[in-house]
């Protein structure tokens, strides 16, 4: 994840820098191959995690049982780790443009009011002997659900590009004030 968080992060910074000098075709591209750059990098190590996981997950641990479920979460969330790739930096260029709002609203409802129930509801309806609050898979499987729901709806917010008009009002506004002065 941290790979993940770093490219958005970039991204906000370069978004920011590019509208204020007002290069926005430089956004569009950058958007594009930071987007490219940030899924190739989450996949790489994410294919890395599912081959070398399990040595990784041995050097915290000895404890099989513990190493066995960190392996099916991670091949669980396989998919969803490409997906945070792709929310992370579209979110960062809607940030940098002065967007904050929108992927505040993506991110809460997808941790809150989807993952949350989503979690409860897969570990209700398998509930058993063995797993009486049940399986541990329900936190993984929700999290790979909010997480690829989250890179769906934020590339629609993107694509709408309301965060387009954040930016211009935003660099209009200043640059009046700085006109009156």
């Amino acid at each position: 994840m941290m790979p993940n968080f770093s490219f958005g992060n970039a991204m906000t910074t370069f978004a920011g820098q590019n509208i204020g000098a007002r290069k926005f075709e430089r956004v569009t591209q950058g958007t594009k191959d930071g987007t490219k750059i940030a899924v190739a990098t989450s996949a790489v190590i994410t294919v890395l995690l599912l081959f070398f996981g399990r040595y990784i997950m041995n050097v915290f641990t000895d404890t099989s049982e513990l190493v066995d479920l960190s392996m099916r979460m991670m091949r669980i969330l396989a998919v969803g780790y490409v997906a945070m790739a792709i929310t992370q930096c579209l979110s960062g260029v809607m940030r940098g443009a002065g967007d904050t709002i929108t992927p505040m609203w993506i991110s809460i409802f997808t941790t809150v009011v989807l993952r949350i129930p989503i979690a409860y509801g897969i570990a209700y309806f398998t509930r058993s002997e063995l797993y009486p609050t049940g399986r541990p898979e329900s936190v993984f499987i929700s999290l790979l659900i909010s997480w690829t729901l989250g890179a769906v709806v934020t590339t629609i917010f993107y694509r709408i590009g309301a965060w387009k008009k954040k930016a211009l009002i935003t660099h209009s506004e200043e640059e009046l004030k700085v006109a009156t002065n």
